[in-house]
């Protein structure tokens, strides 16, 4: 059976932990009534926690003449020329990323960086921002997802390593805070099937088709 609230992998801890000590000083609480500051705190802790690190279950879309999007947000940036679809996440989306085709991973590298806020207005936190790219290969090309942490965002990850199988749709990983997912794909075998600031679903919003 699915959980009431399912959350990303290696979230599990802290939300037992934060309902923990929510039962405690509220219990606590009851004795030592200075103490009933505390689990207002705790609980609005445990709301964010829950809201950010959510990773709901999705009817995935999977098709081999199909690039899926790797994450939520909005498309900010096109280029079809280059085959570059740039996706701009904030703190409401969900921040588990997918996998935009099946393939091979044949690399990740994680390139330390700046931490510049991701505004319309400042082009920094896309060239210079810390980013984990991820290779993966498949008869069509090799395709790159770009993770790219922002102002908040100290780290990103990705639940696979190099020469691992993936599926399409299936979880990639998870990138922090509001942040960008760039995805880099073959131009001369795909045309792009969005536009800018079109919604994206992970896992779901087909962004490109395979030329006839």
């Amino acid at each position: 059976m699915a959980p009431l609230l399912p959350l990303a992998p290696g979230h599990e801890n802290t939300t037992l932990a934060l309902i923990t000590l929510f039962l405690v000083f509220g219990f606590y609480g009851l004795i030592f009534p200075f103490l009933l500051v505390i689990p207002p705190i705790l609980f609005l802790g445990l709301c964010g926690h829950l809201f950010f690190f959510r990773d709901p279950n999705r009817e995935i879309n999977r098709d081999s003449q199909l690039i899926i999007a790797p994450a939520d947000g909005k498309v900010y940036e096109l280029d079809a020329l280059k085959g570059i679809i740039r996706i701009r996440m904030s703190l409401f989306n969900v921040h588990v990323t997918r996998n935009p085709v099946s393939g091979n991973v044949t690399a990740i590298d994680i390139q330390e960086g700046k931490h510049w806020p991701f505004l319309s207005f400042i082009r920094k936190g896309t060239n210079e921002n810390t980013r984990q790219i991820i290779q993966i290969e498949n008869s069509n090309g090799k395709f790159f997802v770009v993770q790219i942490v922002g102002i908040l965002a100290r780290r990103c990850t990705c639940y696979f390593s190099v020469n691992d199988q993936i599926q399409q749709s299936d979880r990639l990983g998870m990138i922090y805070y509001g942040s960008e997912v760039d995805l880099h794909f073959p131009p001369e075998k795909f045309y792009i099937l969005v536009k800018i600031k079109d919604k994206m679903i992970a896992g779901q919003t087909p962004i490109a088709r395979l030329k006839d």
